[in-house]
């Protein structure tokens, strides 16, 4: 394998792109930065590090607490906005950050949370591809 396919541009990764297509999401678009964005790997480090010993069980974290620290680096590092996203009877939910914060919380939204973690992944997959366009790769 040749370096060049695994190297990526950590500041484009933090830019953002739409990404479409998303398995199983209809006509959903996400603006997302790529996973493992700067910001996302500090904020993910500090929260990880203040999950209290009650949480942790032989030395692994609890998977709900787990689930908490991703939904919270989704929402404060990765997720711009949205497309497509439509209420039961047809109305556009526009994007704010305070209903992002709810779909990426909610149990029951856990498909949401999947999905910009998915998109969030192919952001940064394109970064690393885009590198190799742009070398004449």
């Amino acid at each position: 394998m040749k370096l060049s396919a695994i190297k990526v541009d950590s500041a484009r990764l933090g830019q953002g792109r739409w990404i479409g297509e998303i398995p199983e999401m209809g006509d959903l678009r996400l603006r997302v930065r790529g996973i493992g964005n700067t910001e996302y790997r500090r904020l993910q480090s500090k929260l990880f590090d203040a999950v209290p010993r009650s949480k942790r069980v032989h030395g692994r974290i609890d998977p709900d607490e787990v689930d908490r620290i991703t939904a919270q680096c989704l929402l404060d590092t990765v997720l711009l906005d949205w497309e497509g996203l439509t209420a039961d009877d047809g109305a556009t939910i526009p994007y704010s950050r305070d209903l992002a914060e709810q779909y990426l919380t909610d149990p029951d939204f856990a498909r949401f949370r999947q999905a910009v973690s998915w998109a969030a992944t192919v952001a940064a997959d394109e970064v690393a591809g885009n590198d190799e366009v742009d070398r004449g790769n």
